[in-house]
């Protein structure tokens, strides 16, 4: 199997129910470029049909008579319209859409417009970058449109959501006053913009609805800056919130395509939001109190959506990349692909899952980011591609990972290399036994898994070779280059301020690159460019430190690239990068 052909699955996303038909986004790799289109798939029927053709539409919201979808140009993202069979004529364009729905006969919209790139950057706060947007030169806004688009809400703040019942609106936002990224919900009032506040404390919002007597439902938690927070169901602004399966929403099962899941919440007679328990995200119901499991199994769903008591949605499995429930029957476009799955092994407190290759074979473990995501019953094209290179593929969810309870969240606050190493160890033991293995153990991962991966190589020589990913490896240079470094490093480490002299010592002994001398392992780093999530220079330290100290060592850097490189980078590093990495290992662990 060569990256190619991996990298041929087509991911379905964003569905929408209209009358007996869903509609559909499907995502594709085509000649090193991003493909999508809409298609809508009608009521008994097993194929779907392919209703737009440009390999650029998103996003369709149906309608009597027409189909909007937003289609992504060269710079820019245009909501298109298609009436009565028509050809689609152009309505809104902006540098960015992020959402838009039907506002009674408007539409209303979160955007990002365009701003001059080519004039100094001054920066008067905190959070003046974030990965994946690069400077923030203009903010996320509501906007409205009729016969024109106007921009009806903007501010020193994005706009992340919005929901709409009977002419009124809500909106989250940002704190305007912290730069920790904390939201808030407010009232809109359509006519005069002016705000009011609803929700209380100060902590997340993921998703809301708006409910028929006029309160509005969502998911988040309300304890301010804490990660590790248990993510609640929040039925009304007044009622007491509740924990849908383990943790409430789906974004945290880790998987590497390209088209990643969504946190939703919908009404229909009850609330319809997503629950993660371990490894799996089920689908549920709530109503007066009551929860009920709805779509659960050996899988994470990615994406729904629900209208009139009628469901749709898209799920991921170990095997099978992306699938499409409606009415009881499914649509998988990857049929021909026969994935493999991994046999879970269950080492004390900890979850984890090992894909048996041979029992000579050698063996590569993976270690997710977060720290508060997890590993689960997702589709990995990384696992797939190296398990067909004849590796025995580990891993698992050791303490912080999310779907676990908020205790075991919090197991790594304070210690993110002792306590998840031991864990770590543990089940590879575990998995080893169970499986029969004889041969030798390489390690790689991203973001947090990076961090693992290095504070690995720096306190043992179990591992024969190691890839590490968009890293972390020093905490203190961290606050002061990342754009969640400043606040994110200092919480989890437990210090006021990452300032005080005392407060760095407890950074540098807490962080990898203090024990670089230790290293003896065979290292390759793998780092996009533009990561502002954790800087290539976490990477380029420990390059040098360990070209220095003599160790076999490579730096990858893929230019135009950011955090997100190994699931939405550009096609063609992507493709090169597990090619790069097949080498490294196949070097070390095969040679």
């Amino acid at each position: 199997m060569e990256p190619r052909d991996i990298y041929s699955v087509k991911i379905l996303g964003e569905p929408v129910i209209y009358q007996e038909s869903v509609f559909f986004t499907m995502k594709w790799i085509e000649s090193n470029e991003y493909k999508s289109s809409i298609f809508v798939l009608k009521k008994g029927k097993k194929e779907p049909e392919r209703l737009t053709f440009g390999g650029k539409e998103r996003s369709p919201l149906p309608g009597p008579e027409y189909l909007y979808y937003i289609k992504s140009g060269e710079n820019s993202d245009i909501i298109m319209v298609i009436r009565n069979n028509s050809e689609p004529i152009e309505l809104v364009k902006l540098k960015k859409i992020e959402k838009y729905e039907k506002f009674g006969p408007s539409l209303l919209l979160i955007g990002v417009e365009d701003a001059p790139e080519d004039k100094p950057f001054v920066a008067s706060r905190l959070n003046y970058r974030f990965d994946g947007r690069g400077l923030i030169r203009s903010r996320k806004s509501l906007f409205i449109f009729s016969e024109k688009v106007e921009k009806i809400l903007s501010g020193d703040y994005d706009v992340t959501d919005f929901a709409v019942q009977n002419g009124r609106i809500w909106v989250t936002i940002t704190n305007e006053g912290n730069d920790a990224g904390l939201s808030d919900i407010y009232e809109m009032d359509p006519s005069t913009h002016q705000l009011t506040k609803v929700t209380s404390g100060s902590g997340i919002v993921n998703s809301m609805a708006a409910l028929p007597d006029g309160d509005i439902a969502y998911s988040g938690h309300r304890e301010g800056i804490k990660p590790w927070a248990q993510k609640r169901l929040f039925p009304g602004l007044k009622k007491d919130p509740v924990v849908i399966g383990k943790y409430t929403g789906n974004g945290s099962v880790i998987s590497d395509l390209f088209l990643g899941s969504r946190e939703r919440m919908f009404w229909d007679n009850g609330l319809y939001c997503c629950g993660q328990s371990g490894g799996t995200v089920s689908l549920y119901k709530y109503t007066d109190k009551k929860i009920k499991e709805i779509a659960s199994g050996d899988f994470t769903i990615q994406d729904f959506h629900v209208d009139n008591g009628k469901i749709a949605y898209i799920y991921s499995t170990q095997e099978k990349p992306s699938v499409l429930v409606f009415q009881n029957s499914e649509y998988d476009p990857n049929r021909e692909f026969k994935g493999v799955k991994g046999v879970k092994v269950q080492s004390g407190n900890v979850e984890g899952w090992v894909m048996k290759h041979g029992e000579d074979d050698p063996s590569i473990l993976f270690v997710h980011g977060g720290p508060h995501m997890a590993y689960g019953e997702s589709f990995m094209i990384e696992f797939q591609y190296f398990f067909n290179q004849g590796y025995n593929i580990f891993f698992c969810n050791p303490r912080g990972s999310a779907g676990y309870g908020e205790e075991f969240s919090a197991g790594c606050v304070n210690d993110w290399g002792k306590g998840p190493a031991e864990d770590i160890f543990s089940f590879i033991e575990k998995g080893k036994e169970m499986a029969g293995l004889k041969g030798s153990f390489a390690i790689t991962g991203g973001s947090y898994g990076g961090f693992m991966t290095n504070w690995m190589i720096t306190h043992n020589d179990y591992f024969r070779a190691a890839i590490s990913e968009r890293c972390v490896s020093n905490l203190v240079s961290m606050c002061g280059t990342s754009d969640i470094g400043f606040w994110f490093n200092a919480v989890y480490m437990k210090v006021d301020d990452p300032w005080t002299e005392e407060s760095i010592m407890k950074l540098m002994k807490s962080s990898p690159i203090m024990k670089i001398k230790n290293a003896k392992t065979p290292t390759m780093f793998i780092h996009g460019e533009n990561d502002y999530r954790c800087p290539i220079e976490q990477a380029e330290q420990m390059f040098v430190g360990l070209k220095m100290n003599g160790v076999d060592t490579e730096l990858v850097r893929y230019q135009g690239d950011g955090h997100e490189h190994a699931r939405s980078g550009k096609p063609g590093n992507m493709i090169n990068r597990l090619e790069t990495k097949n080498n490294w290992f196949r070097k070390y662990m095969k040679g």
